[in-house]
């Protein structure tokens, strides 16, 4: 999603959703004890995945993970450039799929393909590059996978769309999908998309600054437009995190003029998947939540350094 440019439409003036936590700041043993069904530990081993996925060479991949899995393997898309990871961990008694982020041209313009289209498999209306993108995964993807073990579908960016179609598809088919964990995850589809795969179990990471889970914008298609069709996890600065109703990401113009009262703006490394892993981190000594109305409050952007990854 990074190559997409977004118009700044719409009204200015919108009601920010508040969080349902209570006072300003309170420690929490857990996400699972505010509705995030995944420990912060696993949550950042995930987001380390998906970005060994993302900047290292197959054969790295490999060397970092192997010993942390029974069975891994990494596949590349030729016909959409995209590239995911199959692994299973026996001890745990899982399956894990994690597709990469937006890497390249080919990649961007999938991104761009933004109008809807009626999927003929799920029955919804899906964003249809990012359809054509976990069709091409999931065709590689579905002969690897064992039926009597739960699947855990992650990824970040086009990846985490990518990683809510391909678990809507697999939950079609009568797999067990533990959970779908969507990092930076742009819009998919609509909400009578949502409405239909309400049970699917997909856990929404987003990072404060990061601008691609306003994607494709509201007013693209206003009379039924796209949704994130839950509550997102947003990480802030530290031990910090906020709950954001999905309608925050309705409304850019309201966002942007809220961050610009402190003199912030939405940039680009703060959507990067390291971003993302380091954010993560910081939370594994321990977490606060705070009410979303005041989530400026505790973060910067993280767009003033350079946009290299970390060495």
């Amino acid at each position: 999603m990074l190559l997409i440019v977004f118009i700044i439409v719409g009204s200015a003036g919108a009601v920010f959703p508040q969080s349902a936590t209570p006072g300003h700041d309170t420690k929490i043993d857990s996400l699972q004890s505010i509705g995030f069904d995944i420990p912060i530990g696993e949550l950042s081993k995930l987001l380390d995945f998906q970005r060994s996925l993302f900047l290292d060479p197959t054969a790295k991949v490999n060397v970092d993970w192997n010993d942390k899995f029974d069975e891994l393997y990494v596949s590349e898309i030729s016909s959409t450039a995209n590239r995911y990871a199959y692994a299973i961990d026996s001890d745990q008694g899982n399956q894990f799929i994690s597709i990469r982020g937006t890497a390249n041209l080919r990649n961007a313009l999938l991104d761009l393909e933004y109008w809807k289209a009626r999927s003929a498999i799920l029955g919804i209306n899906l964003h249809r590059g990012f359809e054509k993108a976990a069709l091409a995964v999931f065709s590689d993807l579905e002969p690897r996978i064992k039926r009597d073990m739960p699947i855990i579908v992650s990824g970040h960016s086009l990846g985490a769309a990518e990683a809510i179609i391909v678990g809507m598809l697999l939950m079609k088919k009568g797999y067990d999908v533990e959970m779908v964990v969507a990092s930076g995850l742009p819009k998919v589809t609509d909400e009578e998309g949502w409405k239909q795969y309400r049970s699917l179990p997909v856990i929404r990471i987003v990072a404060a600054y990061d601008f691609v889970p306003f994607l494709p914008p509201h007013n693209f298609y206003p009379a039924s437009p796209y949704t994130q069709g839950g509550p997102l996890l947003m990480m802030l600065d530290g031990p910090y995190l906020a709950i954001a109703d999905p309608s925050y990401f309705d409304d850019i113009p309201a966002a942007s003029e809220i961050i610009g009262q402190i003199d912030a703006h939405f940039d680009v490394i703060d959507h990067r998947i390291w971003t993302y892993c380091d954010r993560a981190k910081e939370k594994l000594g321990g977490m606060e939540i705070v009410p979303f109305k005041d989530w400026t409050k505790y973060a910067l952007p993280r767009g003033d350094s350079s946009d290299a990854p970390p060495k």
